[in-house]
């Protein structure tokens, strides 16, 4: 199957580079810093300040809803750029500095006077989280840019035991949070710059055709949608399996804390061993990805996730907790190997930025909104609640997977080049 368009080609075996690849994957230690602080800890932080768990799921989650407009956006822009650095670093370069920035600040925050304390920690946090999506999408399609299809999973495996290593660091370090915060955010800032410094990417050979209006671009590219079936099949099992993870993420270490009667640090460990198991499954995990299909990995990654959930809702002890984290990371780790290989195969090469971002644009109306709903469930009812949605969205998921036809593919991506002109 061809997937590349004048102007923007797929890399072959040729072009693989595993020095390229491991520098790639530095920023990715940044960014796993930043996620395991997003995901564990920046829910501990705010216990101090609000007991609402709606505010606290929202502001704990990596996704909002400001991103269903701009990540699409971002995408278009990033696959057009005519820069001399490429398509993608100018936006890595623009917006994680702003990101570190209101990192730092958030700690200076908190030491704000009660009245307005917890509305500038929104703030910072909302600021913080939204421009590091703006820069982690174009980053994301950069893989495909430099990695052959067939390598895809691998390397999607080495750059996430990357980042699984980067959130065990910032999750063991024995410091208070608000270090742990500024540590994340110089430790992203210098990540980021090695890798910007060290990948060579291409700019494109040719301007591409039509108008120069990303916004055309963007309504050109959701046109497509019509004809690219399976990215559209891949686009709703996603935001199906963001609305079961994304709500058990956000709570996980508050509800280790209040289940287990645990400490913030046990609550940590918790995490800890998700990433643990993650980083001990994902390498096997990304090489099958590559052998066996990423649909298969995909479901299969599914299915754990599912029966991890089940066991978090009925565990009621630390090691109980600690087993079901242990599945749900090697769930996560064929999750992670499989689900962004799966988009760039099923879309033309020109247009792996847009559809990263409509994918990032699915997750951010999944999160807010299982945020949302689990969060009224958790104020009423307990915080066990978590994993019965995330059994339900991940159950629709895996239906879903199962009417994704592969080989129809080549066709659809054809059609698709044949309305772009190319």
């Amino acid at each position: 199957m061809s997937d590349s368009l004048a102007g923007s080609p797929t890399p072959d075996k040729a072009d693989f580079n595993l020095l390229q690849t491991l520098w790639y994957s530095v920023a990715n230690f940044g960014f796993g810093c930043f996620y395991g602080l997003n995901n564990a800890i920046i829910s501990l932080f705010l216990g101090r300040f609000t007991k609402n768990a709606v505010i606290i799921g929202l502001m704990a989650s990596s996704h909002s809803f400001e991103g269903v407009l701009i990540q699409p956006v971002v995408g278009a822009m990033s696959d057009r750029c005519m820069s001399r650095l490429g398509r993608r670093r100018p936006f890595i370069l623009l917006c994680i500095p702003v990101s570190v920035l209101f990192m730092l600040l958030t700690p200076v925050a908190a030491t704000l006077p009660a009245n307005v304390r917890l509305i500038a920690l929104i703030v910072c946090i909302f600021l913080f989280t939204a421009t590091f999506n703006v820069a982690n999408d174009p980053y994301q399609s950069l893989m495909p840019d430099i990695t052959p299809p067939d390598h895809r999973g691998r390397v999607t495996g080495l750059w996430t035991l990357i980042g699984v290593l980067g959130q065990a660091m910032i999750l063991l370090l024995p410091l208070p949070i608000e270090m742990k915060i500024e540590i994340t955010a110089v430790t992203m800032l210098f990540a980021t710059l090695i890798t910007c410094w060290k990948v060579r990417e291409k700019p494109l050979q040719d301007e591409p055709k039509g108008s120069h209006a990303h916004w055309f671009q963007l309504r050109e590219a959701l046109r497509g949608i019509s004809t690219l079936g399976q990215a559209r099949l891949a686009l709703l099992i996603y935001f199906f399996y963001g609305l079961g993870v994304g709500a058990v993420l956000p709570f996980l270490t508050t509800y280790v804390h209040i289940i287990a009667h645990a400490t913030d640090q046990q609550a940590e460990n918790m995490f800890l061993v998700l990433m643990v198991f993650t980083a001990i499954a994902i390498l096997p995990c990304g090489r099958y990805t590559d052998k066996v299909g990423a649909s298969r990995m995909l479901q299969a990654g599914l299915f754990l996730v599912l029966i991890a959930a089940i066991a978090g809702a009925v565990a009621s002890t630390l090691p109980q907790i600690a087993a079901a984290m242990a599945l749900a990371g090697v769930g996560n780790a064929a999750l992670s190997a499989s689900a962004y290989p799966l988009l760039t195969l099923l879309v033309p090469a020109r247009e792996i930025g847009i559809y990263t971002g409509l994918q990032t644009a699915a997750a951010s109306i999944a999160q807010p909104l299982t945020v949302a709903v689990t969060g009224v469930l958790t104020n009423d009812g307990g915080y066990r609640y978590i994993f019965v949605v995330c059994c339900v969205g991940v159950l629709i998921a895996m239906l879903l997977l199962t009417r994704l036809r592969p080989e129809t593919v080549g066709a659809e991506i054809a059609a698709r080049e044949l309305e772009l002109g190319l």
